[in-house]
């Protein structure tokens, strides 16, 4: 009888393990087909995002958690939450994940969208990355949707919504009384108006018939929610919307804008005991408090970055600083805009011989900022702006003047801080609004920071450091991106853009260096991207030059391309053993020559 037992406990341990095995077999399976398909860095914790202030968001907060509740029946399915850029879009959704986790009923899922993560805005990744979540989520999801993938990826979203999202989704429902997916910021996806509706339009078609426990929670701005509820191809009753601009929001801010000033006062306080009564006390006033709380509006991120802003000009100009409170207080201006513009006259006090250097670096860190393929911690930008001089401009110290329009990260080192600019700011300094010395053209951006890549690829030697890492993977992906910015210009504005970059000698003598045998080593692994990107580029210079000597030399390297090109792919499979006596003398010289063509020209 004993035995007996025995062998079947040994049995049930077997058959557990075995399993166990095969489950892990399955989301390694999983995560093999969908690795080139899914966004690394989808979760709030890989972007810091900040999680609500104590006290603020309560009733939004205790409505979301109600209704996603097993206790709460509800015909709606999808709670869609809409609100303007600075309302606190992100930060709600970060504290609502935050929350469920900490009560032990985590989310099945979740994509949070930013444009400061290029990978994250592509539409094509959203299913994928949210299926592989679902896979480590739940057993039965996992065998789902590795079956869907045992002939390959599925390639078209009907495919995908189906076998990666749908049908797992319903094999989970059955063991849970709860899936909760959310996805913030959706309206940041590219081509957000067309690609947002079709993937809801395969999700919640008319007629639809989702599991009764499945839950998503979607962020937005509130025009996409306009389109999407006058569409006559969605089931509209599934939807629950909730706007974040209402009342109580706008007293949230006020008491937030209070509590913030109160720290910042305690730190004056405890920096300046003794002038603390004769020179702090008694400021701002309530009056000055209500005016700044008015002018945001109910939106967050306004009041934040303002107090923030504030907290910075105390501690560099000390009671001189009591004097920009009131800046903020002015109306008939577009709030976020106003802000901007105001944090942006600094620049005004500068010394006028250190003015063009200082707006230079401007353009330089913030548009570097701006497109990076992915997020790089305060220490590693200043590496890879190594090439900006010292004395001319302070990387680091930039960064912290500038902190308040950079989203804050949730380490409390500034080195390790992973400077992120808000959607907001993004739009002011790339637009219109901007004054034009401040105004940041993207196409000139990634042409500057691919040069600083290439500036750290054959100037900083041998081993590996995040920046060089960096440089590496993604220099010839800046290059090829400010050329296709150029093309969507003007005529008059083109032919100029592509001037300056074919008249940059020093981008002409990295690119010439980049054929050193020991530069090509540190680059071979990304050699096919490579020849692909410059390929394009090269092409596409072709196409704007207007010059017949131009043309010509073009003309000739295209034809030696031709056999170098087929010396290439023969040495394909050898690669990178053979990439320093092949490549470097056949791909790179097509290559390259490609895309220095305009600097040929005029040598």
């Amino acid at each position: 009888m004993v035995m007996s037992k025995m062998g079947s406990l040994q049995t049930r341990t077997l058959v557990k393990i075995r399993v166990e095995q095969a489950n892990e077999q399955r989301k390694a399976f999983i995560k093999e087909k969908l690795a080139n398909h899914v966004a690394a860095q989808h979760k709030f914790t890989d972007q810091s995002k900040s999680l609500c202030a104590p006290g603020t968001r309560g009733e939004i907060q205790k409505e979301i958690e109600g209704w996603l509740s097993p206790q709460t029946s509800s015909s709606e399915h999808i709670f869609w939450i809409t609100g303007i850029a600075g309302s606190g879009k992100s930060t709600l959704s970060a504290t609502v994940v935050d929350n469920l986790r900490k009560k032990q009923t985590p989310v099945a899922a979740q994509f949070f969208i930013s444009r400061n993560i290029p990978e994250t805005i592509d539409p094509n990744k959203i299913i994928p990355t949210i299926a592989q979540q679902l896979s480590a989520f739940s057993p039965a999801a996992a065998r789902i949707i590795h079956d869907a993938l045992k002939h390959g990826f599925l390639t078209s979203q009907e495919e995908q919504v189906k076998g990666l999202l749908l049908t797992p989704i319903q094999e989970i429902c059955k063991s849970y009384d709860r899936v909760i997916i959310l996805i913030d910021a959706l309206d940041e996806l590219q081509n957000a108006a067309k690609s947002v509706l079709q993937m809801l339009l395969q999700i919640a078609p008319k007629g639809c018939n989702l599991p009764h426990n499945v839950r998503f929670v979607i962020t937005s701005r509130p025009e996409h929610w306009a389109d999407i509820s006058k569409s006559q191809s969605l089931e509209l009753a599934v939807f629950k919307q909730h706007s974040l601009l209402t009342d109580s929001s706008v007293e949230e801010v006020g008491s937030f804008v209070h509590a913030k000033m109160d720290k910042i006062l305690a730190g004056v306080r405890e920096k300046n005991p003794i002038d603390w009564e004769s020179k702090w006390k008694g400021w701002p006033t309530e009056q000055q408090l209500r005016n700044l709380s008015g002018q945001a509006n109910g939106l967050f991120h306004y009041a934040a970055t303002a107090l923030s802003w504030i907290e910075g000009q105390i501690d560099k100009y000390g009671t001189a600083a009591k004097r920009d409170f009131d800046k903020f207080a002015q109306k008939g201006m577009d709030p976020l805009n106003h802000l901007y513009g105001v944090i942006l006259t600094s620049f005004k006090h500068l010394d006028p011989d250190q003015r063009p250097k200082q707006l230079l670096g401007f353009h330089h860190v913030l548009g570097t900022i701006l497109v990076l393929q992915e997020p790089l911690v305060i220490h590693q930008i200043t590496a890879l702006l190594a090439d900006i001089p010292q004395d001319d401009f302070d990387v680091a110290n930039f960064l912290k003047q500038f902190r308040s329009v950079l989203i804050p990260g949730m380490t409390t080192s500034f080195e390790e801080a992973t400077p992120q600019i808000h959607k907001s700011f993004r739009d002011y300094i790339t637009g219109a609004h901007a004054p034009e010395e401040f105004c940041i053209l993207m196409g000139h951006a990634q042409f500057v920071t691919a040069r600083s890549c290439l500036e750290v690829i054959v100037n900083k030697g041998g081993g590996d450091n995040p920046a060089k890492i960096y440089s590496v993977r993604y220099w010839y992906q800046h290059l090829q991106e400010a050329v296709e910015e150029g093309v969507k210009l003007e005529d008059e504005k083109r032919g100029k853009w592509f001037k300056q970059m074919a008249d940059d000698e020093r981008m002409c003598n990295l690119l010439e260096q980049m054929l050193g045998e020991k530069v090509i080593y540190v680059w071979k692994t990304y050699s096919w991207d490579v020849f692909i990107a410059m390929a394009t580029v090269g092409w596409t210079l072709l196409e704007q030059g207007t010059d017949e000597h131009r043309v010509k030399a073009i003309s000739n390297i295209g034809r030696k391309a031709k056999v170098r090109d087929s010396v290439l792919l023969l040495c394909r499979p050898s690669l990178p053993r053979s990439l320093s006596l092949a490549f470097s003398s056949l791909a790179m010289g097509a290559c390259f020559s490609s895309v220095t063509c305009p600097c040929l020209a005029h040598r």
